[in-house]
C-alpha cells in the first residue's frame, strides 16, 4: 500500500532522463561558448606577446650560452643583461683584477647577438647605464652626474678593449648613460646593458594581428 502511494508522486524514469540530457547538452553548449571567447582573448594576446618572447628567449639562450648557468651576479631580465657591480670593479670603485674575463665574455655574447641579422633587427641600441642617486644638492648631482657617466663610459671602453672586433663592427649600436634615481631609495649595484627595441617588433605584433582585424 505505502509503496503505490509513493508511486504516485514519483515521475516516470524516461521524463527524467530527458530532462538530464538537455541539461547537459545546455552546459556543453554553455562551456562550448565561453571556451570561444576565451580563445577569441588568448589568440590575440598571444600574438601581442610572442615576438616579444621569442625575441627574450633568444637572447637568454645565448647569454647562458656563453655564460652558463647565471646566478645572482649576471641575469637577464625584460630586454636588459644586468650585472653585479663587484663583477667589475673593487670595493674602491676601480676595475679589478677579474674584469677582462668577464668583459670577453660580455663582448663576445654582443658579437653573438648583433651578428645574428634577424636579432639585430630588433635591436636599435645597447644603451650601457649605471644609477646616479639623485640629491636635493643640484651642485652635487652635477658632480655625480660626471663621475658616473665617466665610469660607465670607462665599463664600455674595457668591453670594446676586451673584444675589438664589437667596437670595430657594430660600435655605433652602443651608448652610456648615468640613470637618476631617488637617494632615498637604495643604491642599486647593477650595471645595465638595456636592448633597446626597434620598430621591428611593434611590426611583428601588427602582422601577427592583422588576421583578427577582419
Amino acid at each position: 500500500m505505502m509503496k503505490d502511494h509513493i508511486r504516485k508522486f514519483m515521475m516516470p524514469s524516461g521524463p527524467i532522463i530527458s530532462v538530464t540530457l538537455i541539461g547537459l547538452l545546455l552546459l556543453s553548449a554553455l562551456l562550448y561558448y565561453r571556451a570561444v571567447k576565451i580563445q577569441r582573448f588568448l589568440e590575440p594576446a598571444l600574438a601581442v606577446s610572442e615576438p616579444r618572447i621569442k625575441f627574450n628567449q633568444d637572447i637568454n639562450n645565448l647569454l647562458t650560452k656563453e655564460f652558463g648557468t647565471t646566478g645572482s651576479g649576471i641575469k637577464f631580465r625584460r630586454g636588459s643583461v644586468l650585472i653585479d657591480q663587484s663583477f667589475l670593479f673593487s670595493a674602491a670603485h676601480e676595475m679589478d683584477g677579474s674584469h677582462p674575463l668577464i668583459l670577453k665574455k660580455l663582448g663576445r655574447f654582443f658579437l653573438s647577438v648583433l651578428g645574428d641579422q634577424s636579432l639585430r633587427e630588433r635591436i636599435s641600441l645597447v644603451l650601457v647605464s649605471t644609477n646616479l642617486p639623485f640629491t636635493a644638492d643640484t651642485g652635487l648631482n652635477r658632480e655625480l652626474r660626471f663621475q658616473v657617466q665617466e665610469r660607465t663610459a670607462l665599463i664600455l671602453n674595457s668591453l670594446f678593449a676586451a673584444e675589438p672586433e664589437l667596437e670595430q663592427k657594430f660600435g655605433k649600436y652602443f651608448a652610456v648613460t648615468a640613470v637618476p634615481v631617488d637617494a632615498s631609495g637604495g643604491e642599486t649595484n647593477s650595471i645595465e646593458f638595456r636592448m633597446i627595441p626597434t620598430e621591428r617588433l611593434h611590426i611583428d605584433v601588427l602582422e601577427r594581428l592583422e588576421k583578427y582585424s577582419y
